[in-house]
């Protein structure tokens, strides 16, 4: 989509939200299949120049001016494509932000973990960083294509055709699942075997795991994914907990593996109390 323009003007009229301008953008966009051409994208917004270099405590950088009429966008090639697309939507929204503050004396300077942060807190850093991840993910992910991807049961084979479809990396994909999808899961990342880090999606108990515990997760060569199976709910919750638990995972080079853990919680309608009493009632 070379020669892209987009009317920056109707983007950041939608104010500040990094969902709402994604949305603006694609409306532009209008495109309904293939990976988003964020490269383009970044191009038609006055990102004048992309550039990647290795870079080792760095995921990505962008310089500009106070006024963001221009910016420049540095990317670790060190990193998979995927990350890298990932990492220019990210620079893009400090970019398109004119409230986001410079991280070091010359720019914004972007880490690994900064590329993780996910929920916004009352620390400034980290509060911008969580939403130039919002907008990167909403950006490379539209919510109306990503739909009937979460019609149905979760299976981490949905995960990996959202890796495909829109060219970003299994983690990312992984992650953007469990947020989109209407039942109880979560993610969790190891690494030989031992915890990393987790994503928890809408009303999934605290995993009580600490990084660097070993997991019991199924054992798969990379690129394998195992059958969905019951697992023991007490070997992720220190707490007692009242659900029915299974587990999938899929195995990755070097170690790696993701696995996607549903809970079947019951009803907070269902009080399992009022029952109790309405038939002691009865039989009195």
């Amino acid at each position: 989509m070379a020669g892209l323009v987009l009317d920056r003007m109707r983007v950041e009229d939608v104010g500040l939200n990094p969902q709402r301008l994604a949305e603006a953008i694609h409306e532009q966009l209008a495109r309904d299949s293939g990976p988003v051409p964020v490269r383009d994208v970044a191009l038609a917004l006055d990102i004048e120049e992309i550039r990647e270099k290795p870079l080792t405590s760095l995921e990505a950088a962008l310089v500009t001016t106070p006024e963001r009429n221009c910016g420049r966008i540095l990317l670790n090639s060190n990193s998979s494509r995927q990350r890298r697309r990932f990492s220019l939507g990210h620079e893009l929204l400090h970019f398109l932000n004119p409230c986001h503050e410079q991280t070091a004396p010359d720019g914004f300077q972007c880490s690994r973990s900064d590329m993780r942060v996910s929920s916004a807190t009352q620390n400034r850093h980290l509060r911008q960083e969580a939403e130039a991840n919002a907008f990167a993910i909403e950006l490379l992910t539209p919510r109306s294509r990503l739909k009937p991807m979460l019609r149905s049961s979760p299976d981490l084979e949905n995960v990996l055709k959202i890796a495909d479809e829109f060219d970003i990396s299994k983690e990312a994909a992984a992650r953007r699942y469990v947020q989109r999808h209407e039942d109880s899961i979560a993610v969790v990342f190891t690494k030989e075997g031992r915890f990393t880090y987790a994503e928890r999606g809408r009303a999934f108990p605290f995993i009580e795991v600490r990084q660097g515990e070993k997991c019991r997760i199924a054992s798969v060569g990379a690129g394998a994914i195992s059958e969905i199976d019951e697992v023991d709910v007490s070997d992720w919750f220190a707490r007692s907990q009242d659900a029915q638990l299974t587990a999938q995972t899929l195995g990755q080079a070097q170690g790696y593996a993701i696995t996607l853990l549903c809970a079947a919680l019951p009803d907070e309608d269902d009080d399992p109390g009022i029952d109790d009493t309405f038939e002691r009632f009865h039989r009195g």
